[in-house]
């Protein structure tokens, strides 16, 4: 599959899952409660209709991206611009309303699903650049940097370490989001997370040729793409953990998980990508 089929396959992906999280979650945590509220019947339904009707243009969206790769390339070059296009207003709007009502883009965290479909919807047409060898290297070399050192802070949590907390009760509330006195997850547990992320690293530096390996091909493609979605996963999951945990609302966790975790994820899936299909 080519480049650009993978990016718009991804960026349907993508906004299928915004399909659904808008949905499921936005109709759990925003549409029944403003529906709930003593509002006019006419406003109500008008509320309700948009609801769904966005609902319904992501669906299609989705679908369109989707299957775009299989369509004639002018096609699949409109479809691109025009769901790129569409995403990118999203994340705009929710950013620009972000930042003047809360003066952050972290209370209406909906951006970081439209700007990856964004990103990978309008690089679809130039796909072929990424397929330039020094592009795939630099990416690779960038995930490794990340994923080593991670995988170190975890080994010395393993050890004891309270890094970078100042003690054990605040790295507690730091990286888990826990009420202070609660155990942070045994040393096996921070040295399994060690090794997978190490051969993480390692997997990627295999991608790039760069250690050697008797698997082929398609194995390695589909464990880089594994890696993708389990730090896409993250990255996204990261911005609306608080609906499935309310019990991390206003932690250090939320603030750093948003502010650092999951933009770090979102990073290794952008760039473990960068490096499978260069």
């Amino acid at each position: 599959m080519s480049a650009a089929a993978v990016l718009l396959v991804t960026s349907g992906l993508i906004a299928l899952l915004t399909a659904a999280v808008h949905a499921v979650l936005g109709g759990r945590e925003i549409l029944r409660p403003t529906l709930a509220a003593p509002l006019p019947a006419v406003v109500g339904g008008t509320i309700e209709s948009a609801w769904h009707l966005l609902t319904w243009h992501f669906v299609v969206m989705g679908g369109a991206l989707a299957v775009a790769p299989w369509l004639d390339p002018p096609i699949a070059n409109a479809i691109a611009t025009v769901g790129g296009l569409s995403a990118l207003g999203y994340a705009v709007a929710f950013v620009g309303v972000g930042l003047r009502r809360f003066r952050d883009p972290w209370h209406l965290p909906q951006w970081v699903l439209f700007l990856p479909m964004a990103g990978t919807s309008l690089m679809a047409p130039w796909g072929d650049v990424l397929r330039q060898a020094w592009w795939g290297d630099a990416a690779a070399a960038v995930a490794m940097g990340l994923l080593i050192p991670i995988a170190a802070i975890h080994v010395a949590w393993a050890a004891g370490s309270s890094f970078p907390a100042k003690d054990h009760d605040a790295l507690v509330g730091l990286v888990i989001g826990a009420p202070v006195g609660s155990p942070m997850p045994g040393p096996l547990a921070a040295v399994v997370v060690a090794i997978g992320l190490l051969a993480m690293a390692g997997w990627t530096a295999v991608l790039r040729g760069w250690m050697p390996t008797g698997l082929p091909p398609a194995w390695l493609h589909a464990g880089g793409f594994a890696m993708v979605a389990i730090f896409a996963l993250r990255g996204i999951g990261g911005f609306f953990e608080v609906v499935l945990r309310p019990s991390i609302r206003n932690t250090p966790y939320m603030r750093w998980s948003r502010q650092l975790y999951s933009p770090i994820a979102l990073l290794l899936a952008s760039t473990i990508g960068c490096a499978i299909l260069s």
